[in-house]
């Protein structure tokens, strides 16, 4: 294990201080409007200061690896009817290796495997609807917000329908 030089340590340490004071100004927000996002945004900077110490200690890939992941979905995957989802836009997809492994299996207890591409990113099914409330009065600002929000949103909306969809076929 690299050794940390104390400077480091504090200035690593500052940083993950910075995110946090970051974010409890952004919670403060978000409390007046949504309950549920605060205790997402909460969960999140929790984990932060680990995450930050990982990759500065040259972590790379978290648990399970890849690898790991493929090698189980080989030799123990058994549901029969599988969804894959691919996002148009995600340099670390894996879904095109997934369903090579997954077929074999599925096929032999007879199911299937649907796979479709979407519009998005890898961070597309982590978006999270923000509640915006609209002052006493309707400011460009409001605008702005509602018009992005709503943009940001449309992603995890087709996400939401082709899984919903999905289910409804079985």
């Amino acid at each position: 294990m690299m050794e940390t030089s104390p400077v480091y340590s504090v200035a690593r340490d500052a940083s993950g201080n910075a995110w946090k004071a970051l974010f409890d100004l952004a919670g403060g927000l978000i409390r007046e409007y949504d309950q549920e996002a605060m205790v997402s945004v909460s969960k999140f900077v929790d984990q932060l200061p680990s995450v930050m110490n990982q990759v500065t200690e040259g972590v790379s890939e978290f648990k399970p690896t890849p690898p790991e992941n493929r090698e189980f979905c080989k030799s123990s995957y058994s549901v029969a009817n599988t969804l894959l989802v691919k996002f148009s836009v995600d340099a670390i997809d894996d879904t095109d290796i997934i369903e090579d492994i997954l077929r074999p299996r599925v096929d032999s207890i007879g199911g299937q495997i649907k796979k479709v591409v979407l519009s998005g990113t890898h961070l597309t099914p982590c978006i999270q609807d923000v509640k915006w409330q609209v002052g006493s009065e309707y400011t460009p600002a409001d605008a702005l917000a509602q018009g992005l929000k709503s943009l940001a949103l449309n992603e995890t909306r087709v996400l939401s329908r082709t899984i919903a969809d999905y289910f409804r076929s079985l």
